[in-house]
């Protein structure tokens, strides 16, 4: 049984919890029960017509068990709905009539069908629903535009699976087709219906580009100064591209980011008008008593007292909705109230009096260790990660809210009161607390659930602030102290928001002055993490190089140089080093990014080629997968997947048995990746030379891959290729990657490479002269020619 999460349920998702929570254990244990099941928890045979029977008799009670649930608590929702993903997995003829069952879900009421169309999302997403089956069904009750109640929730179904990434057009033809056809008045839906619709479906078509005809703007026409920006940004003018090409993102996905804080803002706005008459005017003596008592010389116990109660009288701490409107409006109150005590120095800069924030972050200090109706220690951490949430959730509410009434304003919009009263909290909250140990995992999520919401994609006027508060001493090196690593996913999501945020920009040739101070930050902030925690580096590395642009190459050079705590790499000047010898090289490194999640599409059948390298028409297909959605470039994180994916299935293959390195399906992967184009190949080559790093045994295997690329390939073009990405990774300021080194200094030292004999090492003057440096570093006087990477085959 999932029981309740309290007053944090609506935001407490499946993918929150951790791998040891109870939840995931008891899912995990179906593999186990299952009758089918073998030892190791695979499918072992196929079930009995009676265990079928009786698996379909147990699933249709859990799929009805979803109808009688409340979408206040999409934890509940999720739990079930994986518990019937694990099922499907052993019996699959539970795929084929959940379709059925779903057209008999209760629909007459509007909650219902909101409950309806979050289950359908759940199960599309878990892949237990046929989606050509659901696209007829959802076409159908339609009626060709004539069920009004129908449009609605085929129209907020389809918007919401391509949004969240659930689902593609090309995954809904038919219904893509009725909502263009409604748009333009080619169905047989009513006038009233047309006028209602017609403009959230172009919305969406657009949104999503699906417009069904050619003349339509494509998705990556898109206007760039339609989307926020920071101070000063560059026109598009300036930029080789656009924002969206340039970006790892997806269309969609930017989308939702840039509207994310408009939908807040929209949201508030409601709740705000629903607000009493008095209760600005209520909230403000509040603070005032408050402020008064902070101004004393000491606030004995027995006021503090009496304050909490006159807020529980009003409702704050028993009542969601008193609580919400309390600490929104106290919020807005205390920002205006240090905006206005702005004064104007002689040279322009403008000061603020923080005053009123300090004492205001205290209250919400109080509130979270004080608002609890008490219990064991468990019940009362959790009361006060529940208030803790709900004080952030209205802070960055509230923060959007401001941001986006000044930006329809057309007013500047100062982010430095948001950043005191967040950096208090930071400050005060994660301060070392004998009271708080038990929850100190949670309080940190909490604090970066908030911190990705207002990320600077969502809110690029607050970007500064935001690195400040993601990067303070104590709050990141909290998140990586964590026992277990339990941390480090957190802190990973926002070092992939914030480089997300600086892609595009960094993408371009010349940086602007403020994204040229954020990226100074951004250097200090991996420099920190290499010095303090390299292992984080290591582990997350693939990653964080999909969303470094190529020309960041000092930037990315910072990350693969980590080496993990109590490595110890030798010197890679060393005479006659021998890297198969070390006693490290032998071992895999720890990855921790989500390497099969760009390629999980293509995996079975790269597994098949990889197995016996007979089907000879993969490759065929393998470059066009490649490629971006619509584009003729190619997906760098899909490129650094499978160079990764490939090469730790070569190095099982060669742990497994000898085998020549030239005579395996991996290396046919490789030279098929290297007949791209100039520019797809620089890519690939990219991929390959950033696994070269601390002593390993994909360091040692990725050396030798791209010494063989230099040697057996017949194109003089590829070679120059393979020493530009070595080369142009050396030229740059230290640190250096270790595996990187290791390589040039094999591929000029070593004769059997013939480096010095190809015509671009001396093409030009200065061409020439770099390399004479370049040389003069990596190779000491008087060392002897031997082979770094070992023996002959290559």
């Amino acid at each position: 049984r999932v029981q309740p999460a309290g007053t944090r349920a609506p935001e407490v998702k499946l993918s929150m919890l951790p791998a040891d929570h109870q939840i995931r254990q008891l899912l995990a244990l179906v593999k186990q029960i299952m009758p089918n099941a073998g030892p190791t928890g695979n499918l072992s045979r196929p079930l009995t017509t009676t265990e079928q029977d009786m698996v379909l008799g147990f699933s249709q009670g859990i799929f009805k068990r979803l109808y009688e649930l409340s979408l206040a608590e999409p934890l509940r929702l999720e739990a079930l709905v994986a518990l019937l993903e694990s099922i499907n997995s052993f019996c699959p003829k539970l795929g084929k009539d959940m379709g059925t069952w779903a057209t008999y879900a209760p629909t007459n009421t509007e909650p219902q069908r909101r409950l309806h169309r979050t289950v359908l999302l759940l199960l599309v997403r878990s892949r237990l629903l046929a989606v050509p089956e659901l696209d007829n069904f959802l076409a159908a009750r339609t009626d060709n535009g004539r069920s009004h109640i129908w449009v609605e929730f085929s129209l907020l179904f389809i918007r919401t699976a391509f949004m969240e990434r659930i689902s593609t057009p090309s995954d809904f033809p038919k219904l893509i087709d009725l909502m263009t056809r409604i748009a333009e008045g080619k169905s047989q839906a009513t006038a009233q219906i047309v006028q209602a619709y017609r403009k959230p479906i172009l919305r969406m078509l657009e949104e999503t580009g699906s417009r069904a005809h050619p003349s339509d703007q494509s998705v990556g026409s898109a206007s760039i100064a339609t989307q926020p920006q920071p101070p000063s940004t560059p026109s598009r003018a300036q930029a080789p591209f656009s924002f969206e090409e340039s970006s790892s993102l997806s269309m969609t996905s930017l989308n939702t980011l840039m509207q994310a804080s408009r939908k807040v803002a929209e949201t508030v706005e409601v709740s705000m008008q629903n607000d009493p008459a008095n209760a600005r005017h209520q909230v403000a003596a509040l603070l005032d008593g408050w402020i008064r008592m902070q101004t004393e010389s000491g606030v004995p116990d027995k006021s503090l007292v009496q304050y909490l109660q006159v807020l529980q009288q009003i409702g704050v701490g028993k009542v969601e909705e008193s609580t919400e409107r309390f600490l929104r409006l106290s919020t807005l109150v205390v920002i205006d109230a240090v905006l206005k005590s702005s004064t104007t120095a002689a040279d322009g800069t403008k000061s603020l009096n923080h005053s009123f924030v300090d004492m205001y972050s205290r209250l919400l200090v109080i509130l979270f260790r004080h608002m609890n109706s008490g219990g064991s220690s468990e019940l009362v951490g959790a009361q006060r990660l529940g208030v803790l949430n709900k004080i952030l959730g209205s802070i960055v509410r509230s923060m959007m809210w401001h941001f986006e009434k000044k930006k329809s304003e057309q007013s500047a919009w100062d982010q430095r009161p948001w950043f005191r009263l967040l950096m208090n909290l930071v400050i005060d909250i994660n301060k070392p607390d004998p009271a708080f140990e038990n929850i100190r995992l949670g309080i940190l999520s909490v604090f970066g659930a908030a911190f990705h919401v207002c990320q600077p994609l969502t809110m690029p006027g607050f970007a500064f602030a935001w690195l400040e508060l993601v990067s303070h001493r104590h709050f990141l090196p909290n998140l990586m102290l964590l026992p277990e690593e339990k941390g480090w996913n957190i802190a990973h999501q926002l070092l992939m928001d914030h480089f997300l945020f600086m892609e595009p920009y960094l993408s371009r040739v010349e940086l602007n002055p403020p994204i040229k101070k954020l990226y100074e930050g951004t250097l200090r902030v991996v420099l920190v993490l290499l010095h303090d925690f390299p292992s984080f580096l290591c582990g997350y590395h693939i990653s964080l190089c999909n969303v470094i642009p190529p020309n960041c190459v000092q930037l990315r050079n910072i990350i693969l140089s980590a080496t993990p705590k109590g490595m110890n790499p030798p010197d890679p000047f060393t005479p006659n080093l021998k890297i198969d010898l070390l006693s490290d090289i032998a071992r895999s490194p720890s990855i921790l990014s989500n390497v099969l999640g760009p390629i999980e599409s293509i995996r079975a059948h790269l597994d098949s080629y990889l197995k016996d390298g007979q089907r000879s028409n993969f490759l065929n297909g393998l470059i066009p997968f490649l490629y971006k959605e619509g584009s003729r470039e190619l997906h760098v994180g899909k490129v650094n997947s499978l160079v990764l994916y490939v090469g730790a299935h070569a190095i099982a293959r060669l742990h497994s048995a000898q085998f020549s390195l030239s005579r395996t399906p991996e290396m046919e992967v490789f030279q098929r990746l290297m007949e791209l184009d100039d520019k797809g190949r620089y890519t690939c080559l990219n991929a390959i030379a950033n696994q070269l790093r601390f002593p390993s045994s994909h360091t040692h295997y990725f050396s030798c891959v791209m010494l063989y690329l230099f040697s057996e390939s017949k194109s003089v073009v590829v070679k120059e290729q393979v020493t530009r990405v070595l080369l142009e990774r050396l030229i740059v300021n230290r640190p250096h990657p270790w595996g990187l080194l290791i390589t040039f200094i094999e591929l000029i030292k070593n004769q059997r490479y013939g480096f010095w004999n190809y015509p671009f090492t001396r093409c030009a003057t200065e061409i020439e002269k770099v390399f004479e440096s370049v040389a003069r570093s990596c190779m000491q006087p008087n060392a002897q020619r031997g082979t770094l990477v070992g023996g002959d085959d290559q």
